[in-house]
């Protein structure tokens, strides 16, 4: 490929001149820094793009998860307090029975307060 053609190619991606410079004076810094040569540096800095990448692929994927935590802990709210409810009630020797007992009791104590409080 001429250099006439590369330079067409890299046009038609949409590099510009200005692009051009800035990762040549990368891969030069780099090159120095590390003391290797230019295409050893090159390509690190095609590697530090491509981890960039991953690293915000990664970023937007803990964000969703962390999306996915929030709504879980939002729905299991209730549940986890009423497991640490039954729990104390357990811790002062409340049984099992009692506790379905007194469920019944205040369900069916609200069932018939319905209709008075509609009246």
């Amino acid at each position: 490929m001429t250099s006439k053609a590369l330079l067409e190619e890299i046009r038609s991606m949409g590099i510009g001149i200005e692009k051009l410079l800035t990762f040549s004076i990368v891969i030069n810094e780099k090159a120095q820094k590390y003391n290797i040569s230019i295409s050893a540096a090159a390509y690190r800095v095609v590697e530090d793009i491509e981890n960039y990448d991953r690293m915000g692929g990664m970023k937007n994927e803990i964000s969703r998860l962390a999306v996915q935590i929030y709504a879980m802990n939002q729905i299991c709210e209730p549940r986890n307090k009423a497991i640490t409810s039954l729990l104390k009630l357990q811790n002062f020797g409340i049984t099992d029975d009692e506790i379905l007992n007194m469920c019944e009791f205040f369900n069916r104590a609200r069932f018939e307060s319905v209709p008075t409080i509609r009246r």
